[in-house]
């Protein structure tokens, strides 16, 4: 089973961009093209959050035109940036849970759990609250086989100080018990929010976060605020069999190059 993964799209209404020049619009662009040459076997198509950048919710209505050309059916997550209730109605087919952007399916001996991580207080930190962690208990048990958890947010320190104090931080420590208590399920964390590619294993769990089609942050382990950098747009390919997964990152550059230089004029 191959499914495609993106993260952190960060799309502007009204064609705005990063104030570096980066376009969020053509970098989406440019990955869903290269997903559909390349990876059109795909089985999902999964968006781990952050689809807009914040109060740009005119925006989910260039992402719903952009995925109507995509055949592969497609699963969104919410992030920091993201409002609930505009999603849901750029989005009618959205399946909900208790109004949280979550829900799970069962596809080729994998379980899919998408969490919603986006906090009540509107922070950018992240949060799985007592219901939705109870709805996380109760689908683990619900189901066998491998699960691989998709979520905005990831749990783990990853040593860079601004990102650390952004984390997965309310609901951190019942998930890991969740976690520990499904162990045979062989939970495997999928997150983005980071803008950069991490590994690693958060409390006896494996987690891989994935690097993003906008710009990346810097790898600034002594810096309190976040280092934008213009980094590579890029998306993830995982392979699930009845081995394990292996995840790969497609870095893409010179059409990004092109397309951008033509917008700006």
């Amino acid at each position: 089973m191959k499914l495609l993964w993106m993260t952190d799209l960060h799309l502007m209404s009204g064609g705005e961009k990063h104030r570096s020049g980066v376009d969020p619009a053509v970098r989406l662009r440019v990955c869903l093209d290269d997903m559909l040459a390349e990876h059109a076997d795909a089985a999902r198509l999964i968006i781990t959050g952050d689809l807009i950048q914040l109060r740009h919710t005119a925006a989910y209505g260039m992402l719903a035109e952009a995925l109507a050309e995509v055949p592969i059916p497609v699963r969104l997550l919410v992030g920091n940036h993201d409002d609930r209730e505009a999603l849901a109605r750029a989005f009618p087919a959205l399946q909900l849970s208790n109004g949280f952007v979550q829900n799970a399916e069962q596809l080729n001996g994998y379980q899919l759990i998408y969490l919603d991580t986006l906090a009540d207080n509107s922070m950018h930190s992240g949060q799985l609250s007592a219901e939705r962690l109870a709805w996380l208990e109760t689908t683990l048990g619900e189901s066998q086989g491998p699960a691989l958890l998709f979520m905005h947010h990831p749990p783990a320190t990853v040593g860079i100080p601004a990102l650390d104090k952004a984390r997965l931080n309310d609901g951190d420590i019942e998930l890991a018990r969740i976690l520990q208590r499904h162990r045979h399920r062989q939970p495997y964390l999928l997150c983005g929010h980071l803008h950069r590619n991490v590994s690693g294993v958060w409390k006896g769990t494996p987690f891989t976060v994935m690097t993003a089609p906008y710009i990346g942050f810097a790898l600034r382990m002594q810096e309190q605020k976040l280092v934008a950098v213009d980094e590579n747009p890029g998306y993830g390919v995982i392979l699930c069999n009845e081995e394990g997964v292996v995840i790969h990152t497609n870095s893409l550059r010179k059409r990004v190059d092109t397309l951008e230089t033509l917008s700006a004029r």
